[in-house]
């Protein structure tokens, strides 16, 4: 929700209780609620104040809001789930429960379908020099079978020991 309809918002419930609104509470409030849209709150106020004679506060619309939201996504089924009862006795109902199957699979199918099938980004110039360098390490790996700029413990030992006696 933007800060402007935070304001509406505050505007609205200063109509109902009486209280003053400064910019402090808009930012207060817009944080709170931020991720709430202005009609969800809207209904939330009006809801709100229909039964409480105190004053609102974000917690208490951001609860409305999911009382909302859980009655909008009852009324509002989607098609998947409306897969015919098995008590029903019409001629069309094995047709509907096939149709709905199949629904139900396409949904997983589209759901579970691996990600390496979208188009790569073109990469930087900074991470083609490393995809490169990379690709270098690794060839050279394969033909040394050592890891580049990393020596054994022989290499180790035996420069130590140079070191020393030297």
């Amino acid at each position: 929700m933007k800060k402007s309809e935070v304001a509406l918002i505050l505007a609205a419930a200063a109509a109902r209780d009486l209280r003053t609104v400064g910019e402090a509470d808009v930012l207060a409030w817009h944080e709170d609620l931020e991720d709430v849209s202005y009609p969800e709150s809207r209904e939330a106020l009006k809801r709100y104040y229909r039964d409480h004679t105190d004053r609102i506060m974000p917690a208490h619309i951001r609860q409305l809001v999911r009382i909302i939201r859980d009655e909008q996504r009852r009324q509002n089924a989607h098609e998947v789930r409306a897969l015919p009862s098995r008590f029903e006795d019409d001629h069309t109902r094995d047709q509907r429960v096939a149709s709905g199957a199949e629904m139900c699979r396409q949904a997983l199918a589209d759901a579970l379908k691996p990600k390496d099938e979208e188009p790569e980004e073109p990469l930087s110039p900074s991470d083609e020099i490393r995809q490169k360098a990379l690709e270098r390490a690794r060839a050279e790996k394969k033909e040394t079978g050592r890891i580049p700029g990393v020596s054994s413990v022989g290499d180790v030992l035996a420069q130590i020991t140079r070191r020393r006696s030297a």
